[in-house]
């Protein structure tokens, strides 16, 4: 059976579709440092260089992985956000973002690094921003704010998920009540009357 694993992918077969979801794997598995053209091309079983018939190389691949990394948080957020109002469909936005976070830890790294193809990475959000910002509107936000707003409050947001994944708040803290208060100072920020918890 590892003989079968390690046997190398024919090229009619290898596709850029194929080299990136690859690559979204190894990402999941292994992290955003880890991810190589020779670690992709050792995963797909092909020598490196067949890997150039597919991709321009490894910037191509890791910004085409922040653009799907950032197109699934936002169809996350957009989901969530159907049938949703208010304080409390805000809320809800908020703690899906946290969720998401969580659980693609090593994915969610992708968008804390420099954009590669910037206006890609911009449309791709058009989807979290859209959600976004017409929640705020939900809430009494006036809608030439919402931009602005949407963008203070998934900073805020962007922010905490960086520093819990990076683990400088160790153990000591609890993240829970720091969670709070950010979501506190977000609300704040935006001008929004949290609910009660």
């Amino acid at each position: 059976m590892e003989t079968e694993k390690k046997r190398p992918m024919r090229r009619r077969n290898l596709s850029r579709e194929k080299v990136i979801e690859a690559a979204l794997e190894a990402v999941d598995e292994s992290g955003w440092e880890q991810l190589t053209m020779s670690t992709l091309a050792d995963r797909l079983g092909i020598v490196t260089a067949s890997l150039y018939n597919h991709v321009r190389g490894l910037d191509d691949v890791r910004g085409e992985i922040q653009v799907r990394t950032m197109a699934d948080l936002g169809e996350r957020l957009r989901e969530v956000a159907m049938g949703r109002s208010g304080p409390e469909g805000l809320r809800t936005l908020i703690d899906a973002h946290r969720a998401w976070a969580a659980e693609h830890p090593h994915r969610y790294q992708t968008l804390t690094t420099e954009p590669i193809e910037r206006s890609a990475l911009i449309a791709a959000a058009l989807d979290a921003n859209r959600a976004l910002r017409s929640m705020l509107a939900s809430c009494g936000v006036p809608e030439e704010d919402t931009l602005e707003a949407a963008v203070s409050l998934f900073t805020a947001m962007h922010g905490f998920a960086t520093i819990v994944r990076s683990g400088f708040l160790g153990d000591e803290l609890d993240l829970d009540r720091i969670y709070e208060n950010v979501v506190a100072g977000a609300f704040a920020a935006a001008g929004v009357t949290p609910l009660p918890r």
